[in-house]
């Protein structure tokens, strides 16, 4: 099997994986926001990445259990009391997701895809942003404050559609799932939000 790990901040846990992944697996470390993609293209077999960049990817990946490596909250933050107008200027390191808010929210909205640090653009050259919230602590230190919450995410064990229906190989990665997982309580909230398999 070819399985794509994240590198970058998690790279602790892929490794710890990587060590104790299935027999007859290569691995490679790579782009946490690539992963979803050369899954659904069959480049790899499986992969770890997380919630918010299979939604922002639109990869069609079969999710096969939640790893609780860690947990955000994909959010529309901005400075309290701060009048955003009808035609807010959003920016996101997501700009799907991003699009998507704005149509649903603010329909006459701009969203400017940028690359990382999207707090450091509100209020002066955005009114909102749709990032990343983890524990909270970089935004509250700019003076922001969570508008909206969008969903919430979680790092999940992925597999392309072809390995979903091998019998084997999909017991495999479950069994691996179980020993790599970081945590059972902590991804209740995530299994219950989500379509475990699909």
């Amino acid at each position: 099997m070819r399985i794509g790990l994240p590198k970058g901040r998690l790279l602790h846990h892929s490794e710890e994986a990587r060590a104790i992944a299935p027999a007859d697996t290569d691995c490679w470390l790579l782009r946490l926001q690539d992963i979803p993609g050369l899954v659904a293209d069959g480049s790899l077999d499986a992969g770890i990445t997380s919630e918010e960049w299979i939604r922002e990817s639109r990869a069609d990946v079969v999710r096969l259990a939640p790893l609780c490596w860690y947990h955000i909250r994909i959010c529309a933050i901005g400075r309290p009391g701060h009048e955003v107008g009808a035609a807010p200027r959003i920016v996101s390191e997501y700009p799907t997701l991003a699009g998507e808010y704005a149509r649903s929210r603010h329909p006459e909205a701009t969203v400017r895809h940028v690359h990382g640090a999207c707090e450091a653009y509100v209020p002066a050259l955005a009114d909102l942003a749709v990032d990343c919230v983890e524990t909270g602590l970089s935004m509250r230190k700019r003076g922001l404050d969570i508008v909206e919450e969008l969903f919430r995410g979680d790092v999940w064990l992925v597999c392309s559609r072809e390995t979903a229906t091998h019998e084997r190989r999909r017991a495999e990665l479950l069994a691996w799932a179980d020993v790599i997982r970081r945590g059972e309580a902590e991804c209740t909230w995530q299994r219950e939000n989500a379509h475990v398999g699909v």
